[in-house]
């Protein structure tokens, strides 16, 4: 089984981001596996287009529909179970998904585990070549240099996974402040959230920092895609009227 899995995963995503990395950096100048990694996060995320639009769309939505809501929390503010409930058969409701932000996420892990495995088999055999497409063109040897830092190996100065961290500092930041319910006042969720605006870029700075440069590169340029793609969003998005007024028991009213 988990043979079969991993062969899927070597065609559908393996082989074919190997294979951009190669051609996107044959095609450039100098001939540096940088662009390769650019080159690949712009195909990726353009992929994910439509996924992360409508993820980006949720906290809008939540924005646009805050007074209903607001009325939702007051009514059932002595009952946290009713309130619960009331807020989740409003998102039904009005098609709302307040965790469809995690989806882009979750799809971009494999992303990530077969880049660094891309990178490993790169600096440990010098060019897989039967990796290649037969019409893939191609340079020997790829060059693993990027505005100064090898990209097969750490970065000793950490200069991209600490910019790395502040785009995606950034990028979070952006997304919470659509969002209405992340700033309300004595919510434990809006809290946690607002802890993982500064957590989550320190994890982020720690975790690709001992990881080949490349993938904080990847990481970058993802986090700068995403936040692009996030003002422009909000430009465009068009509001709707709520569609549903919820009712709930509450434990007072039996």
């Amino acid at each position: 089984m988990w043979t079969a899995i991993k062969a899927f995963f070597k065609v559908i995503l393996y082989k074919p981001l190997f294979n951009l990395l190669i051609f996107f950096a044959w095609l450039i100048p100098g001939h540096s596996i940088g662009w390769g990694i650019i080159g690949v996060t712009l195909i990726v995320r353009l992929l994910l287009w439509h996924t992360s639009v409508k993820a980006l769309q949720a906290p809008l939505q939540l924005r646009q529909h805050a007074p209903e809501l607001k009325k939702i929390q007051e009514k059932y503010k002595d009952d946290k179970q009713a309130q619960a409930q009331a807020q989740m058969a409003f998102y039904k409701e009005n098609g709302v998904n307040p965790l469809s932000g995690c989806l882009p996420l979750l799809i971009q892990l494999p992303i990530l585990v077969i880049l660094y495995h891309l990178f490993f088999v790169i600096t440990k055999q010098a060019f897989p070549a039967e990796l290649l497409y037969h019409f893939t063109p191609h340079v020997l040897p790829v060059n693993p240099v990027f505005l100064g830092i090898n990209l097969f190996k750490p970065d000793r100065f950490w200069i991209l996974p600490a910019v790395a961290a502040v785009a995606q500092f950034f990028q979070t930041r952006h997304i919470q402040q659509l969002n209405p319910t992340t700033g309300a006042a004595g919510d434990p969720m809006a809290a946690m959230n607002k802890q993982m605006m500064y957590l989550f870029p320190v994890m982020i700075f720690f975790f690709v920092r001992a990881l080949p440069a490349g993938i904080a590169l990847y990481y970058l340029m993802t986090s700068l895609f995403s936040l692009a793609q996030q003002v422009y969003v909000a430009k465009t998005f068009k509001s709707k009227a709520a569609t549903a007024a919820v009712t709930v028991r509450s434990k007072k009213n039996g």
